[in-house]
């Protein structure tokens, strides 16, 4: 069985992004940052975007995008 991480990573290479809300929806994953901080300490170039949002009721909030970066050969 794949790990947390190992989802996120397939996730990311498949689809481009992630964001906490799609983690924890798709995978369970609760704590995607330290997943993303472990991907990068393995050398993986991810990118953070922060983007404004709504939540229920019209909240206003920000959360975080993750990319992987493309990588220049």
């Amino acid at each position: 069985m794949p790990t947390d991480r190992e989802l996120v990573l397939m996730h990311l290479k498949k689809y481009g992004s992630i964001t906490q809300e799609e983690a924890k929806a798709a995978y369970g994953c609760a704590r995607l940052a330290p997943r993303i901080n472990e991907l990068r300490n393995k050398g993986y170039a991810i990118e953070t975007e922060m983007v404004a949002g709504k939540r229920k009721h019209g909240r206003v909030t920000n959360y975080a995008r993750y990319r992987l970066a493309e990588v220049a050969e």
